[in-house]
């Protein structure tokens, strides 16, 4: 994407978070396999500046051994939220596990 086009999209992003009022929580969804990338580093930090009420998920936790998901989630908390204020929790879209933790954060919310 050319800077003209990440300009572009940042003003939507923080359009839409800055100005709908309906939006009551923001689900910020990452790859437990991955490092977060500058672009997620980017978008926490757009989420964050909104100060609507955030979720981390971390997606793909099927994709990895059981005993590594705790360390994992923890390992990306550290690098989005090193204070540890806003909650990051597993989830698997493709085996549904994890789903009842997400979805009584959710609920909190509705």
């Amino acid at each position: 994407m050319s800077k003209k086009e990440q300009e572009q999209v940042g003003k939507f992003i923080e359009d839409y978070l800055f100005n709908r009022e309906e939006i009551t929580l923001v689900v910020f969804l990452v790859d437990i396999r991955h490092k977060p990338s500058e672009n997620d580093k980017l978008m926490y930090d757009y989420i964050i500046r909104s100060g609507l009420p955030c979720l981390i998920l971390t997606n793909k936790a099927d994709k990895i051994a059981i005993t590594k998901v705790d360390n994992e989630v923890k390992n990306i908390q550290k690098i989005l939220n090193p204070i540890g204020d806003i909650t990051t929790l597993p989830f698997s879209a493709e085996r549904k596990i994890y789903s009842d933790d997400v979805w009584n954060f959710i609920e909190n919310y509705i």
